[in-house]
């Protein structure tokens, strides 16, 4: 016996007291017979117009303890073939029986650890070392540690991997490729399933990797299946099945190939199989009647008479069911008999393994680039900060162009005023109280031309009397605006109209801009106001007797002059935690099924639900880090005003972020590309901007999309969190348990969603 083979042997035993998933071991009596069974197989895709054939009516037997090659060019339909086989896919038609069971039922193993899986892409994490990618599959199949140990060193020598603690991603393609296919050995399971994995491997490196599966299917009577390019390597197969179009050409041992068609090498019998099929399809292209085809003589008889030939095969009229109770003699002559002590059952609960692996795979990701980690917690926190930053502050450093005919065209036009009690230059006086920057200009005509010059706004202001007010349209301050005014408040309501036309300040304003404009109006005004009090303050007279007569007491919540900020910054909290929470969990799932992570994680056996509840851990732990960095700013740094339960704000916060990453699961259930998701994301994010309050309270929206706005996940939240903010109320209020249960509602039922798209997605993709 070789070192090769000694260390195999070892490896069993070591395997029998580390974990149950390993079952195939042919020294156990009464073993299980059952190998592959595929009868009338047909899959599709697409629909109507659009729809084709992947799969057409594939017939395949495949005995266990042997190897079955599977040969064809690229698209003829092999992979979706052993998607099907895995559990992966589901025929449109047709039957399938994988080691006694149909793939997927509970009592299967498949998905799951009967069988080791090598897909065609790498299907590896990248930022794991080797060592970390097999113990992570080691949880996965709840392997001990020991046996990992062992196995690490077995698989290490025997497909001459890199050291250990090398990094997959910094390995050779061919490298790769070795290390995915020791994944798919590792556990030694009763069935394997490789999806070419000689491709980039050294001929010499080839040939010690066909001798294992072949030790794999002789000594422990371990069922495998590969697909390859090499077609001469397959050789060493038991039984090759050539492919076409997603048809079955042929389907028997190489030698049986060779010597029906006489031909020297497994490829001449391909070619002369696919130029035979080619007929075929011409002469079904001109309806031709099946019997004319099949009496034409010459290589056509010749394949006919292959396809229905079934050496030491149960015929096709059998059931599944009649198949799985036979009993079959193997290639090698071994004979086999069925395992009938040996019951799987798929549990629903998730597995604390499983879990624990997951969770420290998601770890892993996260905190190998800390780069990217400081980033995913601080971008919620830099968003706040722009926000308040930005947004909710008054306009400043505006200039207004002011045209005051009330000064002395002789003294330079100079504004001198005086702050005593003397009724003169009341013009100059009420500019002083103006905080904008003004541009004096000495008509309006010369005003007018330069409005585009100023800065984003321009004023002007004018008075005038009687005809003059009719000649020039619009003046400005007039010479008389002192004397006008005084005349004004001392004739009271028996002043006249030229009087009160006179002592008018009118303004222009650039009202392009709403909030500028509004703003602007409300300083002038509040100027007249502070203008007056001076005035009367400086003359012994009361400040406020010539003020409106209404008073604006201490506000029963809020402050006394509230920022708009200080509306936004709950809205603009909670949306940077929910956004920045459904572009990570999309991001996350959809480059793992690109990869190919996530099929082989499901292969494995990983439920979907397991996949969810760990991506939640991870995702909790990522929004608690985003909470704190945001609320930091939010309160500390910027002061914004906060009058309630913090722990019930950031329970808030936090479902919110939960309801985010729901959503993210959702799309990354429906979406393929990641240009869908993108579009569904964005989508979604601008909605959710736009009308859930975010920006603009919902009360000065229309009624009718107001019913539309409280059917947003984010809406209730954002008024509980601003009613916390402002008001102080609790939990006990409606107004903000409302949110937190609208909250969980949403999160269960996109996380629903999500397992039903899944799985919908997976029954019929």
């Amino acid at each position: 016996m070789t070192k090769d083979v000694e260390g195999s042997v070892v490896f069993v035993s070591s395997l029998k007291n580390a974990t149950d998933c390993s079952n195939s071991d042919s020294s156990e009596p009464d073993s299980s017979v059952q190998g592959i069974l595929v009868r009338n197989a047909t899959k599709t895709y697409g629909i109507r117009k659009n729809k084709f054939a992947v799969l057409h009516g594939i017939d395949m037997r495949v005995k266990k303890g042997t190897i079955y090659g599977l040969l064809g060019a690229s698209g003829c339909g092999k992979t979706t073939l052993l998607s099907c086989l895995v559990g992966r896919r589901r025929l449109n038609s047709g039957e399938i029986l994988v080691l006694g069971h149909e793939p997927g039922s509970p009592e299967s193993g498949i998905p799951g650890p009967r069988v080791g899986y090598m897909p065609q892409e790498l299907a590896l994490f990248g930022h794991f070392s080797i060592n970390e990618t097999l113990h992570y599959f080691g949880r996965i199949y709840n392997l001990k540690t020991d046996f990992v140990t062992s196995q690490l060193e077995f698989l290490s020598k025997l497909l001459d991997l890199p050291p250990s603690h090398r990094y997959v991603g910094t390995l050779s393609g061919g490298q790769q490729r070795r290390v995915s296919f020791a994944v798919a050995l590792f556990h030694e399971p009763e069935l394997l399933i490789l999806d070419e994995p000689t491709v980039g491997v050294d001929p010499l490196l080839r040939h010690s990797i066909w001798n294992h599966l072949v030790r794999q299917s002789v000594d422990h009577g371990r069922t495998i299946i590969v697909t390859t390019h090499y077609i001469e390597e397959a050789r060493q197969a038991n039984a090759i099945g050539l492919m076409r179009s997603g048809r079955l050409l042929a389907e028997d041992s190489p030698e049986n190939l060779l010597r029906d068609y006489n031909l020297s090498s497994l490829e001449d019998v391909f070619l002369k199989l696919c130029m035979a099929d080619c007929v075929n399809e011409d002469k079904a292209a001109n309806r031709i009647p099946a019997q004319q085809q099949c009496s034409t003589g010459g290589i056509d008889n010749m394949e006919l008479n292959l396809l229905q030939r079934k050496t030491h095969e149960p015929p096709l009229s059998l059931s599944l069911a009649d198949v799985s109770q036979m009993s079959f003699t193997n290639f090698n002559g071994t004979r086999v008999s069925k395992r009938s002590n040996r019951i799987y059952t798929k549990s629903v609960l998730p597995s604390a393994n499983r879990l624990s692996a997951l969770i420290r795979k998601n770890g892993l990701q996260m905190f190998r680039n800390i780069g990217m980690l400081l980033f995913i917690f601080l971008i919620p926190a830099i968003q706040v900060i722009l926000s308040c930053l930005s947004l909710g502050g008054d306009p400043s450093y505006l200039k207004l162009a002011i045209v005051n005919d009330e000064l002395d065209p002789s003294q330079n036009r100079i504004c001198n005023y005086t702050t005593t009690c003397t009724y003169s230059m009341f013009s100059c006086r009420y500019l002083r109280f103006i905080d904008n920057t003004t541009v004096p200009f000495e008509s309006v005509s010369e005003a007018l031309p330069l409005r585009k010059n100023l800065i984003k706004l321009y004023e002007k202001s004018y008075g005038g009397r009687g005809e003059k007010w009719e000649s020039v349209g619009r003046g400005p301050f007039p010479q008389n605006f002192t004397d006008e005014l005084v005349v004004r408040r001392a004739d009271g309501k028996f002043a006249d109209k030229e009087t009160i036309l006179a002592s008018r300040i009118a303004i222009t304003l650039d009202s392009s801009s709403q909030q500028i404009s509004l703003s602007l109006k409300q300083s002038l005004i509040e100027a007249f106001e502070d203008f007056s009090k001076d005035i009367l303050a400086a003359c012994s007279y009361e400040p406020t007797a010539l003020g409106i007569p209404v008073t604006f007491l201490d506000p029963i919540y809020g402050e006394s002059k509230p920022s708009f900020v200080e509306l936004i910054a709950p809205g603009i909290l909670l949306s940077a935690v929910y956004f920045i929470a459904v572009s990570l969990t999309t991001a996350v799932f959809l480059s793992e099924r690109k990869a190919g992570l996530f099929d082989r994680s499901i292969v494995a056996g990983v439920q979907m639900s397991e996949l969810m509840i760990a991506h939640v851990v991870n995702q909790l732990i990522v929004l608690i880090g985003q909470t704190i960095f945001v609320y930091i700013f939010a309160l500390l740094v910027f002061k914004i005003s906060f009058h309630g339960s913090l722990a019930l704000a950031v329970l808030i916060t936090l479902l919110q972020g939960l309801c985010g990453m729901s959503l993210g699961l959702m799309i990354a259930s429906l979406c393929d590309e990641l240009t869908s998701d993108i579009q569904l994301s964005l989508g979604s994010i601008y909605v959710n901007l736009f009308v859930s309050g975010v920006l603009w309270p919902t009360e000065g929206m229309p009624v009718y999309l107001r019913y539309f706005c409280f059917l947003m996940p984010q809406t209730y939240a954002i008024e509980s969190l601003r009613n916390i903010f402002s008001r102080g109320w609790g939990i006990e209020r409606p107004e903000v348990y409302g949110g937190v249960l609208i909250s969980f509602g949403w999160i269960f039922a996109l996380l629903g969603l999500s397992l039903v798209i899944g799985r919908i997605r997976k029954l019929t993709g």
